[in-house]
């Protein structure tokens, strides 16, 4: 069955500006992270992404879309534009050489790559020249040694994100340490949105590109007619029709 709900949190900007959403999976209407597969969960979203033709979830901001190891190196990301998300690589992923090859890849062809819940470690080190953001859990890195990296690797241009900030102490300590962006429920809490059905084929669709994203293969796209990816551009084509739309429950 299709999520009948997705939650955004804000990512705000040292001014308060929210400069992009993360987006997060639920299947209830709690805005509590499920115990489920992330696989599931990514291509849940991707599915619904690619379905919201007008991009109303996200406000004329970027989303934030988790990915897996195993999506990245599907290269999922392709089925979206590089110009409107940003591409979480989830915590815990191992920096294999085709993981390394994906990341390369990606940033060849435009796509914004962050690090999600980093912790540094001798071997990322080959992969930060293709970031561009990296967000620490500052419950679980602490301040003081994030801040020593984010001065170590300054000339790489990065942006820095401090996530789980939960007073405006910790939000302080994370301004002087040299973070670019922030995110945690003392800034904004995750808003629970519910998917409006506003076409009766959505259901069909939706688990028909499901199953297509499932599949691990790119090219297979093209044997549907909703959506497309325009190969040239790595784009995607617009959808004839607005499938759904996300509403406060």
């Amino acid at each position: 069955m299709y999520s009948s709900y997705v939650a955004r949190q804000p990512i705000i900007n040292a001014t308060g500006d929210t400069i992009a959403y993360e987006l997060l999976y639920r299947n209830s209407p709690l805005n509590a992270c499920p115990k489920i597969d992330g696989e599931y969960a990514t291509r849940s979203i991707l599915t619904d992404l690619l379905l919201d033709n007008d991009r109303l979830l996200l406000n004329g901001v970027k989303g934030y879309i988790n990915f897996t190891q195993q999506s990245i190196i599907a290269r999922l990301p392709l089925y979206l534009p590089s110009s409107q998300f940003v591409v979480e690589i989830l915590e815990g992923a191992d920096l294999c050489p085709d993981l390394l090859d994906a990341i390369k890849d990606l940033h060849k062809q435009g796509y914004i790559l962050a690090l999600d819940d980093f912790v540094p470690t001798t071997a990322w080190e080959a992969a930060l020249p293709f970031i561009s953001i990296i967000k620490f859990d500052i419950k679980q890195y602490s301040l003081v040694d994030a801040k020593g990296f984010i001065r170590q690797h300054k000339s790489l241009g990065i942006k820095f994100i401090a996530e789980k900030i939960e007073d405006h102490t910790q939000y302080q300590q994370a301004v002087d340490a040299g973070f670019d962006f922030f995110q945690g429920y003392y800034l904004a809490k995750p808003e629970l949105l519910r998917k409006q059905i506003l076409n009766e084929n959505y259901p069909l669709h939706f688990h028909h590109i499901f199953k297509i994203l499932n599949k691990h293969n790119l090219p297979l796209i093209h044997s549907v007619e909703v959506p497309v990816i325009d190969v040239a551009n790595e784009l995607l084509k617009p959808l004839k029709h607005q499938y759904i739309q996300f509403i406060a429950p």
